[in-house]
């Protein structure tokens, strides 16, 4: 029995042993299996761990299969080739501006859609990752790709396209001609509204599929400066003023007719008038005529004699008014033709005349000859015109004698003979003020308008040193001044040397008085 229980605990001690083996062994094998597993699924799933997982697509592609890089690269010449050929279209009524995509700087999202696409497979643990690749019809994944614009960037290039929208404003006109005026209609410009237009594209960018995208910009009135009502203020004078001329030199007076022509002028608001640009140049071509002019106290022929009127005429004229006068420049002697201190001279390339618009609407210039008076007419903002009544006066501040006589031997006259000339002249200082009265005639103001100085001169004497053999009878009215007609010319075209013979007009408005 002993050694029976001997043999059975040995049998039954070796069974163990052996069942220890077996399991130890399928333990081993399991594991094996298991890790084998483990690992033919690990690298099952490795094969897609750095790719896109089975039907994925982006638009109309696939990007399944593909790296990140590879998916990336395709996907940017995708959006390449999709702007290719696409624009925006700007439009208003006949103009059209065509602006391809690729200038609108266009940003599409594909770091999002990619990194959002590869998530898909690539996420849970091994199994979970392991099942989805080798499922055999995987869910459909499709991805929109967004695009974007920088706003700054589209407002940057409409911007660069409103001068082909721009319709520049057509101010009403004022023209003067056969001494009335011709006015046209104005008609309102148009120009890009800018926010309003990036506005309207950014909008149409968003919500329009197809293409091209046209859009219609839009557009602001721009307006004019000068409006038909605008000169309904200028159309009746706010100064008028004539000088007067006889018939004695016709030549002369055809220069007064061609230079009252000249001045006729429209100048806009800031303009500067000036009388050298009127009048120039002065010769046969423009026609001008020989007329008499006095160089060096001499007289003389001399082209444009006479155009000196036309400057004083003018001269007067803006003094009833606020213009801003900028350049005058008084004759060397006096002049028949206005008091002194109110003449204006000219010289060609020495003396100007000029004056500025100082008002905001434009300023007309009319001059014209007839029934022997020179006419100037200023149409102008009434702004321009002084609320008084204006009045002047001329004060003499200084006489300055006139030189003694100058002789001068003539072997032409006999001898005891003097004929006279040149006229002597005393010289003058002369300030001219502008008076102002209220409706009361009550003097409210007084102000220098501005000083003069007319130089003083020397008569010239013609003293006879011809020598007689016979005696001659009534040689005294050889000595006698010539005696002047009933109309002597007037003589006041000022160049370099020349003065005028002529008497000292009135100091105050009785010799010219303003047109009504």
């Amino acid at each position: 029995m002993r050694v029976l229980s001997q043999q059975l605990g040995g049998a039954t001690m070796s069974k163990m042993r052996t069942f220890k083996w077996i399991i130890l062994i399928t333990c081993i094998v399991l594991a094996g299996i298991a890790l084998g597993t483990a690992i033919y699924i690990y690298t099952e799933v490795s094969k897609f761990d750095k790719v896109f997982a089975s039907n994925i697509w982006v638009e109309d592609f696939s990007i399944s299969g593909l790296t990140y890089e590879e998916a990336q690269e395709k996907l940017e010449a995708y959006c390449k080739e999709q702007d290719k050929g696409k624009s925006l279209i700007l439009s208003k009524k006949q103009v059209a501006v065509d602006i391809p995509f690729n200038a609108l700087g266009f940003t599409y999202a594909i770091k999002e859609v990619l990194d959002e696409a590869y998530e898909i497979g690539h996420q849970g643990n091994l199994l979970e990752r392991y099942h989805y690749a080798k499922m055999e019809k995987p869910t459909k994944h499709t991805f929109e790709l967004t695009k974007t614009y920088n706003k700054n960037k589209l407002t940057e290039i409409i911007a660069s396209k409103k001068e082909a929208f721009y319709i520049a404003p057509i101010d009403a006109t004022i023209t003067r001609k056969n001494r009335a005026f011709i006015i046209t209609s104005e008609i309102p410009g148009e120009e890009l509204d800018l926010p309003l237009t990036v506005e309207r594209v950014a909008a149409a960018l968003e919500n329009t599929s197809e293409v091209p995208i046209k859009v219609e910009v839009v557009t602001k009135e721009v307006p004019v400066q000068f409006t038909k009502e605008s000169f309904n203020p200028i159309q009746q004078p706010i100064a008028s003023f004539y000088t007067s001329y006889n018939n004695a030199d016709p030549d002369r007076n055809i220069n007064l007719k061609v230079a009252a022509d000249k001045i006729n002028k429209q100048l806009l608001p800031g303009e500067t008038f000036s009388l050298a640009q009127q009048l120039e140049p002065i010769n046969f071509e423009a026609g001008y005529r020989n007329s008499k002019v006095i160089v060096n106290g001499k007289l003389e022929q001399g082209i444009g004699g006479g155009v000196c009127q036309i400057a004083s005429t003018l001269y007067n004229a803006l003094l009833l008014t606020n213009v801003d006068i900028n350049m005058r420049q008084n004759h060397s002697l006096p002049v028949a033709y206005v008091p002194l201190g109110r003449d204006a001279t000219y010289a060609s390339g020495a003396i100007d005349f000029q004056f500025k618009n100082n008002s905001n609407l434009p300023l007309f210039v009319e001059s014209f000859c007839e029934n022997n008076k020179v006419y100037v007419n200023i149409f102008a903002s009434p702004t321009l015109k002084p609320e008084n009544t204006i009045k002047f006066t001329s004060e003499i501040t200084e006489v300055i004698p006139a030189p003694q006589p100058q002789r001068i031997n003539d072997p032409e006259l006999e001898e005891g003979t003097e004929v006279e000339e040149v006229t002597a002249l005393d010289g003058k200082r002369v300030k001219l003020y502008r008076l102002f009265y209220d409706k009361n005639n009550k003097l409210i103001n007084k102000e220098i308008i501005n000083s003069s100085y007319y130089r003083p001169r020397a008569a010239v004497i013609k003293v006879g040193s011809k020598k007689t053999t016979q005696p001659t009878f009534n040689t005294q009215e050889h000595s006698l001044p010539i005696q002047p007609t009933n109309e002597q010319p007037f003589i006041d075209f000022e160049l370099p040397g020349i003065e005028e013979p002529l008497p000292s007009p009135p100091l105050d408005d009785s010799f010219i008085k303003p047109q009504n």
